[in-house]
């Protein structure tokens, strides 16, 4: 059974709690759990058991309820999909027009830009930021810490450990996933032109030297 929750749908068998802020135009499906510290955009489409707001698996924080997932608009997340909140007073963030398919894990302190393509069974550790209009594969496992370059296409069953570079607009395959070419199709589908590109290579050295 679908019920109005001012302004969106929410299946009857679903836990939102009291203290979440929702916008409108969303869809959460049956048997999902909404958290406290959750804030959802507008016309956003969360599909059946999709857990978002439980604390963040860290030895630290297993019972905090102090950290934040913010979610934008006009995303797709789906079936038994694991979204923690942040450690301490930080956030775990879903930007808009993201795609995240099911049974992936999108940990603590998380950071996932515009556009990016989340597939089956992808793993994400805490502290990872995904640039704009990045593809990870089914199966992709991140190492904490790690920067996806943006309109990057990393191949299904990947690994990307510390020791992988994985910058803007590249084809990485592997584990540890290493570049095999150009992500040509990516970037004609994001219409990312070569000025655009080469200011992603320069945000995502930033991040990375802002993350040392």
């Amino acid at each position: 059974m679908i019920y109005d929750y001012p302004n969106n749908k929410v299946d009857s068998s679903s836990i939102v709690s009291p203290s979440a802020i929702i916008g409108k135009g969303n869809y959460i499906g049956p048997n999902c759990y909404i958290g406290p510290n959750v804030i959802i955009g507008d016309n956003n489409r969360i599909e059946g058991f999709a857990s978002i707001g439980t604390p963040a698996e860290h030895r630290d924080y297993f019972r905090s309820t102090s950290g934040k997932v913010s979610i934008g608009n006009n995303n797709v997340i789906r079936e038994f999909t694991t979204i923690h909140c942040g450690t301490s007073d930080n956030t775990t963030v879903i930007g808009s027009n993201v795609i995240i398919l099911n049974h992936s894990h999108i940990a603590h302190d998380c950071l996932i830009s515009d556009k990016a393509n989340i597939s089956a069974n992808v793993t994400l550790a805490g502290h990872v930021f995904v640039m704009e209009g990045a593809n990870l594969g089914l199966g992709v496992v991140v190492h904490q810490r790690t920067v996806i370059g943006a309109y990057s296409m990393i191949g299904m069953n990947s690994t990307v450990t510390t020791k992988s570079s994985i910058t803007p607009g590249g084809i990485f395959v592997g584990s540890p996933a290493k570049f095999i070419k150009k992500n040509t199709l990516g970037l004609e589908r994001g219409k990312v032109t070569d000025d655009q590109l080469v200011e992603f290579n320069d945000v995502y050295k930033a991040i990375l030297n802002g993350s040392n």
